[in-house]
């Protein structure tokens, strides 16, 4: 079957907005033993004008909400036992607030040194006694990856590594002590990007002990910003999700990948769907061999196979945007205050609060 017919066939997968309960979600997924999973989704969120940091349950009940000076980004856990989270700036932000997970509990308050500013996203050592963050200059946008370091209960600001490159966004610490960073390649002032004719987006490998360059990886095609990234343990491969940043290009993919000390290589290239996700993907993970992705400017939520690099589901949710998962399921969010949850079946929840762009999964099991 042609991937055009496929789509025709398949259709966009919307679905209501209604709220469910936990007995009719049961009734759908056949027993509530599958929503009975421990876990939390933890993400930055608003409700009525106010910013949070807030937790819902498996059951779509939010457990905490702590309040937030001003928008959030990201939020990094560390390992379950080390009960250490850390909600991130929406970029060009000034505050990372590290937290327990477990109960929402307000822990200490990171500020960038002056004359810089966090870029959203940050991630911890195996045994969370740094926390590695995005930042960049404030005058330039010259990224640099921050390495705070516990001391005691207080953490300082222990060492600054220069990236060769504008605009850092995600970073995720990977086997064999690597540190991968996206660099999106671009210079702003506030949100204001100053230098599209000539940005430079890469993929960025540090040691993370030493900060000592490993690699860096370009695409061909210098017009997409890469922005987030997942980590596929089963091929040791790294997912670059991609903006756009020319509205006169189509590009060829939106989403990259990058193995060993190969180039990064375009998932489906050309295929006729990619413009239905509006140059835009939002957040990305891997799953089971799938690769998700969603886009929040297009609406859109799509799996591919990781080995086939074929798109096997595209559903249609208004503005979503966060992503995790669990050994058995993954999640979604919307701005609209949907959780959503795909594991034998698909089910939806209700919340009041309006999710933002990432979502973190803490374990209670």
């Amino acid at each position: 079957m042609q991937r055009r017919q496929f789509l025709k066939g398949m259709g966009l997968l919307g679905l209501g907005a209604g709220s469910l309960s936990l007995s009719r979600l049961a009734a759908a997924l056949g027993s509530e033993q599958t929503l009975a999973e421990d876990y939390l989704l933890i993400a930055c969120a608003k409700q009525q004008q106010q910013h949070y940091l807030a937790a819902a349950n498996a059951q779509g009940e939010v457990v905490y909400r702590l309040p937030l000076p001003a928008r959030g980004h990201d939020v990094a856990l560390a390992k379950p036992e080390q009960q250490l989270g850390i909600c991130v700036a929406r970029r060009p932000g000034d505050f990372a607030q590290l937290f327990n997970p477990l109960s929402g509990e307000a822990l200490a308050l990171l500020s960038p040194p002056d004359n810089m500013h966090f870029y959203g996203h940050a991630c911890f050592s195996e045994d969370a006694q740094q926390i590695y963050l995005t930042a960049g200059s404030a005058q330039t946008s010259q990224g640099w990856v921050l390495v705070y370091q516990r001391q005691q209960q207080q953490w300082q600001l222990a060492e600054q590594w220069p990236l060769d490159g504008l605009g850092p966004h995600q970073l995720l610490l990977l086997p064999g002590k690597r540190l991968v960073v996206a660099v999106g390649g671009i210079h702003t002032q506030g949100r204001e990007k100053l230098n599209l004719d000539s940005m430079q987006p890469a993929l960025v490998y540090l040691h993370s002990e030493t900060g000592q360059h490993l690699l860096t990886r370009s695409l061909s095609n210098s017009k997409l910003s890469i922005r987030h990234l997942a980590y596929s343990p089963q091929s040791d491969s790294v997912w670059l999700a991609c903006q756009g940043q020319d509205p006169q290009q189509q590009p060829e993919s939106l989403i990259y990948s990058q193995q060993g000390q190969g180039e990064c290589v375009a998932l489906d290239p050309h295929a006729d769907y990619w413009p239905m996700f509006d140059q835009y993907i939002g957040s990305i993970i891997c799953h089971q061999g799938q690769v998700l992705a969603s886009s929040p400017r297009a609406g859109k939520l799509a799996a591919w196979s990781e080995q086939q690099g074929e798109l096997e589901q595209l559903m249609q949710y208004d503005d979503v945007c966060g992503l995790a998962q669990t050994a058995d399921a993954w999640h979604a969010s919307t701005g609209q205050g949907l959780l959503i949850h795909q594991a034998s079946d698909l089910s939806r929840q209700r919340t009041q609060l309006q999710w933002d762009n990432h979502m973190a999964l803490l374990s209670l099991s």
